[in-house]
């Protein structure tokens, strides 16, 4: 099995419920980042604790990211002081998650 997980054929997902560790929901974040700046962007959101994905994408929101705060005041804390501050902002959306229906899915 150490060989396998050395090669990349065998890895292992966890699902756990966020709420035994204190977490709150989920939250999406799609944001518009000046494209010279989306590299220095995604590496600084990807380096907050409270970011639990984060992608560059196209389209009219360049840098996704799903947020994971111990409740609605952390998140808007979160996002008014730590996501504010990122470079080059231009827009941002968000949308907590009501429901999961599925996690982790079979890599292809």
């Amino acid at each position: 099995m150490a060989e396998l997980r050395e090669r990349g054929v065998l890895y292992l997902d966890i699902d756990v419920d966020g709420r035994l560790f204190g977490l709150g929901p989920r939250t999406q974040l799609w944001l518009s980042i000046a494209p010279a700046q989306l590299e220095a962007a995604g590496a600084a959101l990807a380096g907050h604790p409270e970011i639990a994905f984060a992608a560059a994408t196209t389209g009219p929101t360049n840098l996704y990211a799903s947020v994971v705060c111990a409740n609605q005041r952390e998140l808007y804390r979160y996002l008014t002081t730590r996501v504010s501050a990122l470079p080059a902002i231009t827009h941002i959306e968000t949308a907590p998650v009501i429901k999961t229906v599925k996690q982790a899915a079979a890599q292809m």
